[in-house]
């Protein structure tokens, strides 16, 4: 019997897990099934093969010692030792193997934790602010609510047209992030009753937008009601197909405001039929007025660490302390440091967004002692949340979409960062994130300073480069998406910081922020400034990313999982023929015998159809019989007597179904052979792959597609071809066409109004 477990159903995944890997390795199982299993239980790949990430979900960054303990173990036994704090509040661990996941699996639930809904189209990590249960203006333990909600909704959203995420602030002052959730919740006491500012929509990533206000107060009875509908909404009306474009944000741009809104209405009456109110035993606080004074030291370090890892609690001479860490890593031996010092102090510990680890409810007594614990194990540095704790995703490092490697710019960006009281006094409120793609990980877009990793073509050589961001803010109150700056080669990146830094510096006025002071100066005068930075002005492999001494390319870039399955289109045909042969046969067993008749015909259709995708053909209907006669029978990868199911001329129902069930299974085992030997040969042939650039903006529907098609005739198998194209219209066709010409698109960029499409040939 589990303790405090969040998911009770663990024992039954760990079994189908164990079924489809097995499947799976004897190519008796579709890849998107398994995979679609292991990322709803937590575990995605990383670029490099047959290497795993595993994402322990931590419901609004709570943790005890004894999960600590376990957490590190993992680490210890299955990983490299080092555990990675996400800005959703998870600890994540790489280099797993997929035979260890069963095992890593159970011990996190039994250790009250789970992997259930970290990664996939699922309801992902609910957060909330570190500071609940001590932030003077909270009204209610919003912590307390994260960890109900989770409980009763894990496992209950798994197949959303795209990931969803719920965020709570402690109150507007900590609110980061808020306006960026698809919802977010903002405690508010009315008539000494709680409930809840209500934001919707908002997200980061490709065309970042802010959430909109959908009420003043929500009572806390109706919160899971609310959150329910609007998952409703969304699973029901989402674009399966568009994954790209499909978060909650982008269907309630398509479907307009009003329309959303009605939708909901509409599925809040309907669910509130079977709802009971929600009930969470969260203390209700008034607002408190205590204020208590930080101490002092005349340790220069010991002073700094103070006044930015540490703040006052509402709790009289209580405090909590933030404990900085390296680009949100750290060892699994000063994981179980904090473990003990939390053990040993009687310490709360919570995760952070900020990629940290926040120790609550020091005395103002042993708070000195603690520090020193701290600095023992060195763990005392100072700068938390401020520009000297940048904020980076793991990029090409280990994710299959990383462009460039962010968190080695990290590094480099933060050996040049000034640390002496002046700057930190002057900059601590001013933030650097760094991502490796547009898809903001890092959240880049709501820094001081973002960055996101870009591949430049210069002289006919790809050069790994960044975007610059500047302005941006996270919190409700200033929320900012930051300006888009100029492109500015990787080795150069650093010496546009520092310089950005040193001119806030110089030309701020009294008591300015960053923010206000981009808005002051102006985004067109700053990218002119910075102009310099685009040059090629001193001895350094400009065609080599940070942290690596190989020549910078997209060889290995990949599909990335965490915008969801984008599920191989032959084994979505194969599913959807065995769906129509399960409904044919429904209406047989119904005695509806003449009704099961289309959907046999339309089931044999659609199987020969996608079986012919690997081989090039695109075909349909009697065409794509036709075709599988020739290509798939021709070549003995399906079986002869097949032939008369293909050319109708099997009579008798019973007969035809039980054929074309015979049909599916032979032209499944097919695919899936070809499938593993295409992988097969891949392995063993490596050659270097040839990479162009091909300019197609200006250039219409369909004569884009044509010159893309014509170019990639040209280029050798497995070679790269990064395509710039101009419209909508060309957006929604080009790279439709080119998968159905059998290649593989590996991402689509937008990039200043244009769009950037990295293809593979196949």
């Amino acid at each position: 019997m589990i303790k405090n477990g969040l998911y009770r159903d663990y024992l039954k995944d760990i079994q189908e897990f164990n079924r489809l890997y097995a499947e799976y390795l004897k190519g008796e199982a579709f890849e998107s099934d398994f995979k679609n299993f292991r990322l709803t239980n937590g575990i995605y790949g990383q670029r490099q093969k047959d290497f795993h990430m595993v994402r322990i979900k931590i419901p609004a960054g709570v943790l005890t010692s004894a999960q600590i303990y376990t957490i590190a173990d993992i680490g210890d036994r299955y990983s490299n030792g080092v555990a990675h704090i996400t800005t959703r509040q998870d600890i994540q661990f790489h280099w797993i193997k997929l035979e260890d996941v069963p095992e890593i699996i159970k011990t996190v639930n039994e250790a009250g934790l789970t992997t259930k809904d970290a990664c996939g189209n699922t309801l992902r990590n609910i957060t909330a602010s570190y500071l609940s249960g001590v932030c003077p203006e909270e009204v209610i333990e919003v912590e307390r609510i994260a960890v109900k909600l989770t409980e009763m909704l894990i496992g209950k959203y798994e197949n959303l047209p795209r990931k969803f995420k719920i965020g709570f602030s402690c109150c507007e002052k900590h609110s980061f992030l808020i306006p960026f959730n698809d919802v977010g919740f903002i405690p508010v006491l009315r008539n000494n009753k709680v409930g809840f500012k209500v934001y919707i929509g908002g997200g980061l990533g490709d065309r970042p937008k802010y959430a909109f206000e959908y009420t003043e107060f929500l009572p806390i009875e109706q919160l899971l009601l609310f959150v329910q509908s609007v998952m409703d909404v969304f699973d029901q009306y989402g674009d399966r197909k568009n994954r790209r474009h499909n978060r909650l944000k982008f269907l309630i741009e398509k479907l307009g405001k009003e329309k959303f809104l009605s939708l909901l209405e509409e599925q809040i009456n309907k669910n509130s039929k079977d709802f009971t109110p929600f009930q969470c035993d969260a203390p209700i606080y008034q607002p408190s007025q205590t204020v208590t004074d930080l101490p002092v030291s005349s340790d220069h370090h010991q002073s700094l660490w103070l006044k930015t890892n540490v703040v006052p609690q509402k709790q009289e001479n209580l405090f909590t302390a933030v404990v900085k860490l390296k680009l949100g890593n750290i060892t699994t031996g000063k994981l179980r440091s904090i473990g003990d010092i939390a053990e040993k102090f009687s310490l709360t510990v919570k995760t952070t967004p900020d990629q940290n680890i926040a120790l609550l409810n020091i005395h103002r007594d042993i708070l000195e002692e603690v520090y020193s614990n701290l600095k023992e194990v060195s763990l005392a540095d100072f700068g938390a949340s401020t520009y000297l704790d940048i904020t980076a995703c793991p990029g090409s490092e280990t994710c299959s979409l990383g462009i460039t490697s962010s968190r080695d710019l990290a590094r480099a960006i933060q050996e040049r960062l000034p640390s002496d009281s002046n700057s930190v006094e002057k900059l601590k409120n001013v933030t650097i994130k760094v991502s490796g793609c547009p898809n903001s990980c890092a959240h880049h877009h709501v820094a001081s300073i973002g960055l996101h990793g870009i591949a430049m073509k210069v002289d006919d050589r790809l050069i790994p480069a960044y975007v610059i961001h500047l302005g941006g803010n996270g919190s409700l109150t200033k929320q900012k998406i930051g300006y888009t700056g100029i492109k500015i080669p990787v080795k150069n990146v650093p010496d546009a910081v520092i310089y950005l830094l040193e001119t806030y510096i110089k030309e701020s006025r009294e008591n300015e922020s960053f923010e206000d002071f981009v808005e002051r100066t102006g985004i067109q005068e700053l990218n002119r400034r910075l102009e310099r930075f685009k040059e090629f002005y001193k001895k350094e492999p400009y065609t080599h990313d940070w942290g690596s001494d190989k020549e910078f390319s997209l060889e290995d870039i990949g599909k990335g999982e965490c915008a969801g399955i984008i599920a191989d289109r032959v084994e979505e045909a194969l599913k959807e023929g065995e769906r129509l042969l399960k409904q044919a046969e429904t209406h047989i067993n119904k005695g509806y015998i003449e009704d099961s008749i289309p959907h046999i015909e339309k089931a044999v259709d659609v199987i020969s159809e996608g079986l012919l995708i690997p081989f090039g053909i695109k075909a349909s209907g009697k065409d794509a019989r036709e075709k599988f006669i020739e290509e798939i029978i021709g070549r003995n990868l399906v079986d002869r007597k097949f032939v008369s199911l293909l050319s109708g001329n099997i009579s008798s129902i019973a007969e035809m179904l039980e054929s074309s069930k015979q049909f599916y299974q032979q032209s499944k085992r097919a695919y899936l052979k070809l499938r593993k030997q295409t992988e097969e040969r891949k392995e063993k042939k490596e050659e270097k792959v040839r990479k162009e650039v091909l300019d197609l903006r200006g250039v219409e529907c369909p004569f884009n597609y044509v010159k893309a098609k014509y170019k990639l005739r040209e280029m050798d198998t497995g070679s790269i071809l990064v395509i710039i194209i101009d419209g909508e219209e060309s957006i929604r066709s080009v790279p439709q066409s080119l998968r159905d010409d059998g290649h593989e698109i590996i991402d689509i960029q937008e990039e200043d109004g244009n769009y950037v499409v990295i293809v593979r040939k196949r």
